[in-house]
């Protein structure tokens, strides 16, 4: 009887010794998305959000959902690190938005849109690439060269000169 408790005892401690080493693993391999703000459109109710797959697990079709109620569902899949740009068009006050996978990712937020309004877009300034921004250094910069390359010549040629007359002097 005695030994009956033990080897009892001894499946109840296997069955714990591998609950506990399975538990990190299956912890490791959750489903995780992250949600957040990322800024506003044209007018204030355009809002624009990025989303993310943060786990380690590949997640297929993002259900996102504005106060309780399924307001768009984005199919395809995300491997881990991937995430994706998305707006909504949201009515003026709070809203708890939401995002779900059939695979049990998921994360929330609350935004307030304050009533519709355009954003003040600066107009874009017109930036010259690269290159032309620095054709006036790369101009100078060929100018010094050759000058430099023309003044060597010249002054080798002078030593040419000044050595042949040197030779021409001592032969007669």
């Amino acid at each position: 009887m005695l030994r009956m408790n033990i080897i009892k005892n001894k499946k109840q401690l296997f069955g714990f010794i591998f609950f506990v080493f399975l538990i990190p693993i299956i912890i490791s391999q959750g489903a995780e998305i992250n949600i957040e703000h990322t800024g506003y459109g044209q007018t204030s109710q355009e809002a624009y959000f990025s989303i993310y797959n943060t786990g380690n697990i590949q997640l297929t079709n993002i259900t996102i959902f504005v106060d309780g109620k399924e307001y768009k569902k984005i199919v395809g899949m995300f491997s881990p690190g991937i995430g994706l740009m998305t707006s909504l068009y949201l009515n003026p006050g709070d809203h708890f938005i939401e995002a779900k996978t059939p695979e049990g990712a998921y994360d929330s937020l609350t935004l307030k849109i304050s009533k519709a309004r355009e954003i003040l877009v600066p107009p874009k300034q017109t930036e010259t690439p690269f290159i032309s921004k620095n054709t006036v250094i790369y101009v100078a910069l060929s100018i010094v060269i050759i000058i430099f390359v023309v003044v060597v010549w010249l002054l080798s040629r002078k030593t040419k000169l000044e050595l042949e007359e040197a030779q021409y002097q001592q032969y007669s």
